[in-house]
């Protein structure tokens, strides 16, 4: 057909509706439309052709005379020729009067009211509790500034392109009105686009048809300066990506849109909007922004992935989440809100919430629940689960681990790709894999990506645990271990499969951890990834009778111990120790369990947090601290002392003196990673006595002790070490410090991200001694900021006053620095002040502060 016919073909399937006494049509009206046809003019036309003609079939020729002459007979004209006869001579009359930009504007004004109707509607979060983005605005601000003719939102699936886009819509036509603005707006999704193809018709003319105009006529309209009135004409296509159509039918429309582009890019008033998907965009930049000074391409957030749509901020998280439940103000810390700065992944929690929605009950667990619950429906149930599973399994075959590559070539691939083809597009459409295509002039590269990391180490954890029968077992550990030794997926993939133990009844694995090979870092983190899973088992009311049981059986010291160590410090370390105490733990357990958690207040400076643990170890039996060479519970009260009265307990640093001087014989009975704590917090408890030589015996003293001792003591080694720079410090002892430094400053710059916060803060500490002792005050700008930003993001509140002390004793440190002096002054006061004490304590003579008790 040509375009003229072409438009009035879509009138002659309007009248066919009214004749129908349709408003709209479905695939089941197909049926009743063909009866009634027979019925009027004894032709068939049958529901599979009225399928195809509205669109709900695909066909690959245009419509038979016959079927349209049927058609027309059946609105009452005497065929097909004579429709359009009346017909154009109607619109002649009507459109050559009536065809200016005003006209076109209400019929625009129709066509994206209702796509923002059907987009809203499809919100994961109801509309009208989402939020305005600040960065659509930018975007548009930087595109209409500059001389471009076409810009594209580009982001992985569920970064809330199509949401961030209705809402500026909304504005630009509330805009539009309130200022009578001339502006156009003509938005539709890619589905829509479907309608195209199927009909055989050219983009181009289809959109004009949309608008109710023929093409000739249109683009006379819409090139009159006279009648655009200066507005400018937004064609937006929402989601227009590969996945939604087979490859003939995306390309034929890729071409199509480039001719409207290529058409009008000289038109200062036209512009293109278009949002897909960031591998969608890097496969078809080539022919989608081959004029690259029309195109503007935004602020670019990854420049491998072409991402232009940032993550949700943690303000927009907390605004999001007023806004859904404004009764429930939520407080998250920061590491558990980027957890949800994916806005898919805040969707995902707000389904399962949302008749009691907030953000406080979320831990580092909860992500773990919400892309289970995601894989479960998208992956696991509904069409082809067994062929996604099994194509899944084959790409995790083909990666490298050893090398960390996991972006598979589709050429090495491709054979698995089209044996389990359909698997495949489903697993694109829902954006948990993406194809990606970076070739240049000498090379084809074309890879096969996972949509995010979670739902890489998901997949990869799945396939091992198949290939060990579902079981978590040694041989399991050691595959892991094995695998990705040295590489930052090691703990995500545990953490998965500690999950499925769990929710499989195999509470041994906790036991089994201890054979993975894990930096302090990962230790670190997978520890208070457990503390949250526990906690979850403990409060949920779904769990199993074997579950419920797990924490009434005896806490082995595999387990036990475990979960300790001086160097997980830290807020959240809290909530594991906390989670512990739910097991049935024997008396010295519980003991060490809250020696660990005062440690842990008084490095937080929380002292009536630290009163009510020494009141619980106050109230064991003095047998049960027997046990232990030293006492834990004097160790704590001596420190608690000192801050919070400025009191330095005379008996306890003479009990141990009488225990350097006096060590016991025989320690195979103490030798536990429980006397090492209590070992470390007597050592650092010295430093208030400003006694570097007694620091230095005790140390000689505890080295003894562990003689022989075949666990592994690095990081145990590495405390010491600090307690000794600290003493090396006092005594001005330049040369035994630099022993210490320098192999910690070769290894913290060579696998700093193996150290945990809490070694940061002591390696930064090394630092900071170093350069006071060598003269050399460079750097102590940097390393100041440093400690700071720990204390802030982790509680180390304890040692940030101990360096700000350091630094603010140092003889020359005002006279030389006498900017960075005051800074230090402003922060050390400030930590003091919000703990509520009193600078005097510390930097008053050591003398004034002994106590006789």
């Amino acid at each position: 057909m040509t375009a003229t016919s072409s438009h009035s073909f879509e009138f002659l399937k309007s009248c066919v509706l009214n004749v129908s006494n349709l408003k709209s049509v479905t695939p089941s009206d197909c049926k009743v439309i063909s009866a009634l046809i027979f019925n009027k003019t004894k032709f068939i036309v049958s529901e599979t052709t009225l399928k195809r003609i509205y669109g709900f079939a695909y066909s690959k020729f245009n419509p038979s005379i016959f079927t349209i002459d049927v058609m027309a007979k059946y609105c009452g004209y005497n065929g097909w020729d004579d429709f359009c006869e009346k017909h154009d001579n109607k619109t002649t009359k009507s459109d050559s009067v009536n065809v200016n930009w005003d006209t076109l504007n209400n019929k625009a004004l129709k066509i994206t009211n209702f796509t923002l109707q059907a987009l809203k509607n499809k919100s994961g979060i109801p509309y009208n509790q989402t939020i305005k983005r600040g960065f659509i605005d930018d975007h548009f601000n930087e595109f209409l500034r500059g001389n471009y003719t076409a810009t594209v939102f580009t982001a992985p699936s569920g970064y809330g392109k199509t949401i961030a886009l209705c809402h500026w819509i909304d504005e630009k036509l509330a805009n539009n009105f309130n200022t009578q603005s001339n502006d156009i707006v003509l938005f539709f999704s890619s589905s829509a686009l479907m309608s195209i193809f199927l009909s055989g018709r050219d983009l181009n003319d289809w959109l004009l048809t949309l608008l109710g105009y023929t093409p000739e006529e249109d683009v006379m309209s819409l090139l009159d300066v006279n009648n655009r009135k200066e507005g400018n004409f937004y064609l937006i296509i929402d989601g227009f990506d590969e996945h939604m159509f087979k490859n003939d039918q995306f390309e034929l429309m890729l071409y199509q849109l480039m001719d409207v582009f290529s058409f009008y890019q000289s038109q200062n008033w036209f512009k293109l909007v278009l949002t897909m998907r960031s591998s969608n965009w890097m496969n078809n930049k080539h022919t989608l922004a081959y004029n690259q000074d029309k195109w503007y391409h935004g602020f670019t957030t990854d420049d491998q992935s072409g991402d232009n749509v940032p993550l949700l901020s943690i303000q927009e998280i907390k605004e999001l989440s007023n806004k859904i439940n404004p009764a429930n103000q939520s407080n998250i810390t920061t590491d558990i809100a980027n957890d949800f700065t994916n806005p898919l992944y805040f969707q995902f929690y707000y389904k399962q919430h949302k008749e009691n929605f907030t953000l406080s009950h979320i831990d580092h667990f909860s992500i773990y629940e919400l892309i289970s619950t995601f894989i479960l429906n998208k992956v696991y149930l509904g069409h082809y689960a067994t062929e996604k599973i099994l194509l899944l399994n084959g790409l995790i075959e083909n990666m490298d681990f050893e090398n960390r590559v996991y972006d598979l070539n589709k050429l090495k691939v491709n054979d698995l790709l089209r044996l389990y083809g359909h698997a495949y597009n489903e697993l694109l459409s829902i954006g948990f894999l993406k194809e990606v295509n970076t070739s240049v002039e000498s090379q084809f590269n074309t890879s096969v990506q996972f949509g995010n990391t979670n739902f890489l180490e998901f997949t990869i954890a799945a396939k091992l645990l198949n290939d060990s029968n579902q079981r978590f077992d040694s041989k399991l550990t050691a595959t892991i271990s094995g695998l990705f030794k040295n590489n930052e997926r090691k703990v995500a993939v545990l953490k998965w499969c500690i999950i499925h133990a769990i929710k499989s009844n195999q509470q041994e694995c906790f036991e089994l951890l201890s054979l993975t090979e894990l930096t302090p870092h990962e230790k670190s983190e997978l520890i208070i990834f457990l503390g949250s899973l526990l906690e979850k088992m403990s409060v949920t009311v779904t769990h199993s009778e074997s579950l419920s049981g797990f924490f009434k059986q005896r806490c082995t010291d595999e387990l036990f111990y475990y979960f300790f160590g001086l160097e997980f410090i830290n807020i959240n370390y809290k909530r594991t120790l906390q989670t512990l105490l739910k097991f049935e733990l024997s008396a010295s357990k519980k003991i060490i369990t809250y020696t660990a958690l005062a440690v842990i207040a008084i490095q937080q400076f929380e002292f009536n947090q630290l009163e009510s643990y020494i009141n619980k170890l106050k109230s064991f039996p003095a047998e049960e601290m027997q046990q232990f060479i030293i006492n834990p519970l004097n160790c704590i009260d001596a420190i608690y002392h000192f801050f919070k009265y400025g009191i330095i307990k005379r008996a306890f640093y003479s009990d141990l003196t009488h225990f350097i001087f006096n060590p016991p014989q025989s320690t195979s009975a103490y030798n536990n990673p429980a006397n090492d704590l209590i070992y470390l917090i007597a050592g650092y408890s010295l430093i208030i006595c400003q006694h570097p030589k007694k620091i230095q015996r005790f140390i000689n003293v505890i080295k003894r002790l562990n003689h022989g001792d075949n666990r592994d003591t690095s990081v145990y080694n590495f405390f010491l070490d600090m307690l000794q720079a600290e003493a090396c410090h006092k005594l001005g002892n330049l040369k035994e410090l630099n022993r210490i430094y320098h192999p910690v400053s070769d290894l913290y710059d060579n696998d700093g991200n193996t150290f945990t916060s809490y070694m940061k803060s002591m390696v930064y500490s090394l630092k900071i001694k170093r350069a006071l002792l060598s003269n050399d005050y460079t750097k102590l700008g940097s390393y100041w900021r440093f400690i700071i930003q720990i204390c802030d993001e982790y509680g180390h509140r304890l040692s940030a006053t101990f360096i700000a002390e350091t630094l603010l004793k140092s003889a020359d440190f005002e006279e030389l620095e006498p900017q960075l002096y005051k800074q230090v002054y402003y922060d050390y006061t400030k930590i003091l002040r919000q703990a509520g004490l009193s600078k005097e304590t510390f930097l008053k003579p050591i003398e004034a502060l002994v106590s006789k008790s």
